[in-house]
């Protein structure tokens, strides 16, 4: 099975649109924030439909599937003929979001969601890893999607085993039923400095600014979700430090990044 990058175009969360607006995201009234190029469509609590998400591919149909329960759709598009033009001012934000670094999906059984993901969307994962550096109960697929701003990371997360229940600073209870679906668990966001989210948020909504465990100098600062009306977990990241990089470069030292962790530190 050849590993495929299909882009991510679209997304459909249950949020308050009201709740993104008042953390800094430019929100249409239809409910739609661009962020990156990928539009998040904010659903709110009482949607319906269900959550989910659309790429583009050359071997996209425009069929809608469930991917081990997360709401797909594949469109089809050519990068031979056609063209997705985005302008990275176009929908300014004043926490300063500029792109997704990832999507966090949570997960009962990861061999089941791996499995379906790999032959729905992306083919075989970029990284497996078996024991999270998180916790010892956590295990971790890493896949990839493109997308006008960059490159997006699909993080999942479950239990090492399925039926167990493994838990993360910050984070709902992961696993316990094993038949469970996938969800959509998360963000983080890219903005080019913390300070402008840091001084719009407050330390009372954001948490303390840390070290990325993605290295090369990208620092992470968790969202307290719940204080400000999120169901979905975010982090705001900055993006590798260029001097950092150049240095890494010159000795060889460039490693694989390892998922965001989004613990604040305190209870939400």
């Amino acid at each position: 099975m050849a590993r495929r990058m299909p882009l991510l175009s679209r997304l459909r969360l249950f949020e308050d649109a009201d709740a993104w607006r008042r953390i800094g995201f430019n929100v249409s009234e239809a409910g739609v924030a661009h962020v990156g190029g990928v539009d998040i469509e904010l659903a709110g609590a009482d949607c319906r439909d269900p959550a989910g998400w659309e790429f583009r591919s050359r071997e996209g149909s425009g069929s809608r599937l469930k991917v081990d329960g997360i709401s797909t759709r594949m469109s089809r598009f050519d990068a031979m003929s056609q063209t997705w033009t985005w302008e990275a001012g176009e929908a300014e934000h004043s926490n300063a979001a500029v792109g997704l670094y990832s999507v966090l999906v949570t997960a009962g059984d990861l061999q089941r969601t791996v499995q379906a993901m790999s032959e729905s969307i992306f083919g075989p994962p970029a990284r497996l890893l078996e024991k999270s550096p998180f916790s010892p109960k956590l295990s971790m697929a890493f896949f990839e999607a493109g997308s006008p701003g960059g490159t997006v990371v699909v993080e999942v997360l479950a239990p090492r085993t399925p039926g167990q229940v493994a838990t993360l600073p910050g984070f709902p209870p992961i696993g316990g039923d094993p038949d469970a679906p996938a969800r959509l668990a998360g963000l983080v966001v890219t903005v080019p400095s913390l300070e402008p989210v840091g001084e719009l948020l407050g330390e009372d909504a954001l948490g303390y600014p840390r070290p990325a465990a993605q290295g090369q100098g990208r620092v992470l600062a968790p969202l307290k979700h719940a204080r400000v009306g999120l169901r979905s977990m975010m982090a705001f990241m900055t993006p590798p430090d260029r001097e950092e990089l150049e240095a890494r470069a010159k000795a060889g030292t460039f490693g694989k990044g390892l998922a965001a962790h989004l613990s604040t530190g305190n209870t939400l």
